[in-house]
């Protein structure tokens, strides 16, 4: 695997935070295209295009950033959340709990186990 552009990445997530959705998206598929097995890309363009009303491409690009890091709780619980967002109960509901099974003491745990007493 290539080395992920850092510099790129760390612009493509302050565009992200600043609301620059289109800039930010931009950077991430350069990156994705760079380095495919690079979930944090991933995770930022599935923050980015949801943002920007692409809900179900938004779901395919947070899937593949856990796909390639299941272990990684802030990737699992951000795809759990944006389950919720979008009615799909029963996936969130799975999302949230593999969270908790990772590390139910982490404050990802601790949100997810937050989230699953809705459920």
């Amino acid at each position: 695997m290539s080395e992920i552009d850092q510099a790129g990445m760390d612009s493509a997530h302050q565009c992200r935070i600043a609301g620059s959705y289109e800039q930010a998206r931009d950077g991430y598929i350069q990156l994705t295209e760079a380095v495919p097995g690079c979930a944090e890309a991933w995770w930022g363009m599935g923050l980015t295009i949801m943002n920007m009303g692409e809900f179900d491409e938004a779901i395919e690009c947070l899937k593949k950033a856990v796909e390639l890091e299941p272990d990684n709780q802030r990737y699992v619980l951000d795809l759990g959340k944006h389950f919720a967002m979008l009615g799909m109960d029963d996936e969130a509901k799975a999302a949230f709990e593999q969270v908790v099974a990772l590390d139910p003491g982490s404050r990802e745990g601790g949100e997810a186990a937050t989230q699953l007493t809705y459920y």
